[in-house]
């Protein structure tokens, strides 16, 4: 078994010292300092490290965010490391270490929270869509003529009087009347 440690020291809030030094304490065998600046960069370093772990490895990091900038990477990632049959383990976040077989069981874990997150996203934005309707209000723009106002409109458009003439009657503009003649029934 050796253990791999894997460092991402791209900004700031990724303070390669202190990283390195928990990896050094956690006995890695070899540390890999990940240093790009760019997210594209980032992916293809992630590929050479993962091209460099064999079966019975542990990699080992400091924190999750470190190596992945969300759930869904994490588990992409976490995929990769089980199919070439390495482990993985995170020091700050001990409920991610797939040792001793665990790796199905943290896989199916994080997808169901990713489907819950999901789910959340969609019954969020449902109700937030349906939120007006519960008032009784439509989205849009209320409606400058009624129902019985259009009708009207409509058939008096019918009989030949211009969309002007029609919207200084009902008090609305001309481009209010002339929007429904596209309702007038063809004729010819």
């Amino acid at each position: 078994m050796v253990k791999i440690g894997y460092a991402r020291v791209s900004s700031k809030w990724y303070r390669s010292e202190v990283q390195l030094s928990e990896l050094k304490r956690q006995g890695c065998d070899r540390i890999w300092s990940d240093t790009t600046q760019d997210g594209n960069d980032r992916g293809e370093t992630l590929e050479t490290f993962l091209a460099d772990v064999s079966a019975g490895d542990v990699i080992v990091v400091s924190r999750l965010s470190a190596i992945a900038d969300s759930i869904a990477e994490l588990v992409n990632l976490l995929r990769q490391v089980h199919e070439k049959g390495a482990a993985f383990r995170s020091m700050s976040e001990p409920w991610i270490n797939t040792e001793g077989g665990r790796a199905e069981t943290v896989l199916d874990v994080l997808s169901g929270v990713i489907d819950y997150e999901l789910g959340l996203a969609d019954l969020e934005s449902r109700t937030v869509e349906d939120r007006p309707r519960s008032f009784g209000l439509s989205k849009g723009r209320p409606k400058k003529l009624t129902a019985t106002e259009r009708e009207e409109a409509l058939s008096l458009l019918s009989m030949g009087k211009t969309a002007a003439e029609i919207g200084r009657m009902l008090g609305v503009s001309r481009s209010t009347i002339s929007r429904l003649k596209n309702m007038l029934p063809e004729t010819g």
